[in-house]
């Protein structure tokens, strides 16, 4: 089954994909106020996307910590 977007509030380390953008990602930060977040690429290149809502994620799992 592939995952769905959803509003549920992400956490940080969150593994995500974006409606709009390839990839997996990984949370890195959460603004609670704007309903967005940071992601940072999980493929080792350092991408970093600021500004991302919520709605636009699709949650994967959650990395290990």
């Amino acid at each position: 089954m592939a995952p769905e977007t959803s509003t549920k509030i992400p956490n940080r380390g969150d593994r995500v994909g974006m409606t709009d953008q390839a990839g997996l990602f990984e949370v890195a930060d959460v603004n609670m106020l704007m309903h967005t977040v940071t992601l940072k690429s999980t493929d080792g290149q350092g991408l970093s996307i600021r500004n991302v809502p919520w709605t636009s994620l699709k949650f994967q799992g959650v990395a290990s910590r």
